[in-house]
């Protein structure tokens, strides 16, 4: 005789609610960074870019600073979903609020996914820019940057795209088939239970797995749990960009020092580095 299931739901262990301490993601802090940054200056020199452009070595100066300020923006902008995954005081109600706990939570996701994986595709560009390839960026893929550019180079890309994981994948699923992820163990009340907190005088009860309805507990554990996926590939990114940067300095340097060392606007002076 077989042993008869339960018709009530096991109660699952209860999640860590304690906060992450949040990782703070530099920007700027590379020798490369502050180099490129630096040289862009030179364009104060000019009206137009059309009239900068006459001079190789600032060309190359200034197209690659775009890149690489784009690419600076976006990561910096990662800090933007760290300050809505540790939000300083929070509502105890989020009636007056402008959106419910599950809504905040889901678009904290949505801009931490859409933010963090676009980085690969900041650096797919600035890497066109450095070796000076001229590809749209629609062809800027590591497909195309395998047959242009070093090994070492790729296999940076490659880790930075290996190292986003599931997380590029969740991306994709969300942006293109409105699949998104559940933040605790019984999302579907709370999610509801954000409703009625938000539209009406709130919604007591009990979960479904028999335990008190507690928002602030539930949004919590949402919070925690992106906080983990956040600071784990934050750190990760910056040692695999700060790589990066190390390959792409030597290589911009190799081909900005004989331009430089011609150049005929007189504006060189202190900028060459032996």
């Amino acid at each position: 005789m077989s042993r008869m299931r339960s018709a009530m739901p096991v109660v699952p262990s209860a999640r860590e609610q304690k906060w992450y301490v949040r990782h703070i993601m530099p920007s700027d802090r590379h020798e490369f960074v502050g180099r490129i940054f630096g040289l862009s200056i030179v364009a104060r020199n000019f009206e137009s870019y059309e009239q900068l452009a006459v001079y190789a070595d600032c060309k190359y100066a200034i197209d690659v600073n775009e890149a690489l300020t784009g690419l600076t923006r976006r990561v910096e902008s990662l800090n933007m979903v760290g300050v809505m995954l540790w939000p300083e005081n929070p509502p105890k109600s989020f009636k007056n609020f402008p959106m419910s706990r599950y809504q905040w939570l889901n678009v904290a996701t949505d801009v931490f996914l859409i933010r963090y994986v676009s980085v690969v595709d900041c650096a797919l560009l600035l890497v066109s820019e450095i070796f000076e390839l001229g590809l749209r960026p629609d062809r800027c893929t590591v497909g195309t940057l395998q047959r242009l550019v070093p090994d070492d180079t790729v296999g940076i890309l490659r880790a930075l795209i290996d190292a986003q994981g599931h997380l590029r994948s969740e991306r994709n699923r969300r942006i293109h088939h409105g699949s998104e992820r559940s933040f605790t163990d019984d999302d579907e009340t709370f999610r509801t239970a954000s409703i009625f907190e938000r539209w009406s005088n709130g919604m007591t009860g009990h979960d479904q797995f028999g335990r008190p309805i507690d928002l602030e507990r539930s949004f919590n554990e949402g919070l925690v749990l992106l906080q983990g996926d956040f600071n784990r590939v934050t750190r990760e990114l910056k040692r695999l960009l700060d790589i990066l940067y190390d390959e792409l300095h030597a290589e911009f340097e190799e081909r900005f020092g004989p331009r430089i060392r011609s150049a005929t606007h007189g504006l060189n002076a202190g900028v060459i580095r032996n």
